[in-house]
């Protein structure tokens, strides 16, 4: 299989990325004329329900620019209306331009005067030149892209500021037993390492980083891509590729309840009750180093955060990196 610009050969069965992207296109459209998704579409645009609760949580990372009113954002699988680049204008940003594989749903966003403009843009091919945006966001769509990190360099090539990711984390790597672990599950994964080269236990060889786990099953979508999860360190090497000078990382947990798009996000609701619950219970668990969180916030700074962002960041428990330069690069 050769990856590359220009002519892609089957990724499985024949199937190109064309046939990925346009798959991905026409469960939008399919998606906008299903009346039976009709009150989902509705309730999206809801602010009191348990399913916004859920998302409003993901905009955390947005709220630490919000002292910089002027930016511009260009938000990346924004097909559901454009519900991203309408979120974030509620924060007090008004340059914010939404993009989609296809406009089904964004078409229908601007004709009801719910975004002023939109694109419809391939995240691994941007149209757009060098440096176009002050911030790129992209939450929850990330893992839907055939070369994911084809789109993350497109992502960092067109932002003047920042690239924002929410997404699924890969438990393989960011694992309880990973080094970006707590020091307890270090230690037993060290014990356990140890006790194989000593000749103990069941004898199959640990690798005392875990920096993989054997038996993790990939998943695919429908339409033919692999759910491509990040981790701490993918994000880490990124940056440090892109010769960035900073990242910003944070864990965020998550639980989908069927229904919770219709629910009210009151103690009125068990679907909204049980939501909190297990978010709650998966952050007790990721505090004491027993799991992962679900999702991964992170931020790729293309210029030297401000002070103002860094002490935001800082308040609300992120981990700011400061990054070597590439010492054979001249940085501006």
């Amino acid at each position: 299989m050769e990856i590359g610009d220009g002519n892609t050969t089957g990724v499985q069965s024949g199937m190109t990325y064309q046939d990925i992207h346009l798959s991905h296109t026409n469960h939008w459209v399919k998606d906008s004329r299903n009346r039976e998704r009709q009150p989902v579409h509705d309730s999206w645009f809801r602010t009191d329900t348990a399913d916004y609760w859920r998302h409003e949580r993901m905009y955390e990372p947005v709220q630490c620019f919000t002292h910089r009113p002027d930016l511009s954002w260009l938000t990346i699988g924004d097909g559901r209306f454009g519900l991203d680049a309408i979120r974030i204008r509620k924060l007090g940003f008004e340059n914010v331009l939404p993009t989609d594989i296809g406009d089904a749903l964004l078409k229908k966003a601007k004709e009801r005067d719910l975004i002023d403009d939109y694109r419809v843009e391939n995240a691994e091919n941007l149209s757009f030149p060098d440096d176009s945006f002050d911030i790129v966001f992209c939450k929850e769509s990330y893992h839907h892209f055939p070369r994911a990190p084809v789109a993350l360099f497109e992502m960092i090539r067109a932002c003047r500021e920042a690239v924002i990711l929410v997404e699924p984390r890969d438990q393989a790597v960011d694992g309880p037993t990973s080094l970006l672990a707590g020091p307890r599950q270090m230690l037993k994964a060290l014990v356990r390492w140890l006790a194989a080269r000593l000749g103990y236990g069941s004898g199959v060889q640990v690798v005392p980083s875990a920096l993989y786990k054997l038996g993790n099953q990939p998943a695919y979508e429908d339409s033919g891509n692999y759910v491509y999860t990040v981790s701490s360190r993918e994000i880490e090497k990124a940056a440090l590729g892109a010769n960035l000078p900073a990242i910003a990382l944070k864990g965020l947990n998550d639980h989908y309840v069927k229904g919770c798009e219709f629910e009210p996000a009151d103690e009125t609701s068990l679907i909204f009750r049980e939501i909190k619950r297990q978010v709650t219970a998966a952050d007790a668990r990721a505090r004491t180093g027993r799991s992962s969180t679900a999702l991964l916030m992170a931020i790729l700074f293309k210029r030297e955060p401000d002070p103002q962002t860094r002490k935001c960041l800082s308040e609300q428990g992120w981990l700011i990196r400061d990054l070597p330069r590439n010492p054979y690069i001249l940085s501006a």
